[in-house]
């Protein structure tokens, strides 16, 4: 089985000059978006699904409309919830941002001061891909001397994912079977409209989750080289 994850293109925050709580794309974005579209024309996927940000529904527009599939919207891919900050000037979303990196580690899990915490963000993504892949495309787990393995269904099946930065960095860790921990944007750190894939592969009794690629970019090239940093909207991207 193979996973594609997909983050969206780049996002209009602060559009006149003062944050919005959903953005949607910036002419960059939907640049972006029509870019992963051509690169995607051509694989074969058998679902794909969205968050239903404005961001990622306007970046997943364009490639269901090239692969001839209908978006699903997954509530669970949601990026990690903030507090609400429309209307605030982007020096006081900065001056949020970089308070929040300032706490101590321990703090980090509890979130952005007023928004969703890490570890409730962790519960739901981990839970969301479960239940997408244990349910809806018929896999099963087993342990196998103390490693939790997967058995995969004889048909072939690939999906796509078109989320956030924080949600496919969560995806890629749980999968992996890496130790969570409350900054996975910064661990994984991906681009606007970077693509990275996740495949099984065959171990002893069962199939595990690997890498196949993580970011790729090479569909943006002649696009403007404008990328997402942390000095922006960490976890929120």
């Amino acid at each position: 089985m193979e996973i594609v994850l997909v983050r969206h293109g780049e996002p209009a925050w602060e559009p006149d000059g003062f944050a919005v709580d959903d953005p949607e794309l910036t002419p960059l974005g939907r640049a972006q978006a029509a870019r992963l579209a051509q690169a995607l024309e051509r694989e074969r996927f058998d679902a794909l699904y969205v968050s239903p940000l404005r961001r990622t529904l306007e970046t997943a527009a364009p490639i269901a409309e090239r692969l001839g599939l209908e978006p699903r919207t997954a509530p669970w891919m949601r990026e990690l919830g903030l507090p609400a900050m429309a209307g605030l000037a982007k020096a006081e979303v900065r001056r949020f941002f970089e308070e929040a990196r300032a706490r101590d580690l321990q703090k980090w899990w509890d979130g952005p001061p007023g928004g969703e915490s890490f570890r409730h963000f962790h519960e739901r993504v981990v839970a969301g891909i479960e239940s997408l892949l244990l349910g809806e495309h018929r896999l099963q787990l087993h342990e196998d001397a103390g490693h939790r393995l997967w058995r995969i269904p004889e048909e072939e099946r690939r999906v796509l994912l078109v989320a956030h930065e924080g949600t496919n960095a969560l995806v890629i860790s749980h999968l992996l079977g890496i130790e969570p921990v409350p900054w996975e944007w910064v661990r994984f750190s991906s681009t606007w409209a970077g693509i990275s894939r996740l495949r099984t592969v065959p171990v002893a009794s069962g199939a595990v989750w690997v890498l196949g690629c993580f970011n790729h970019v090479a569909h943006l090239d002649g696009l403007e080289a404008r990328f997402a940093s942390l000095d922006a909207q960490p976890g929120a991207a």
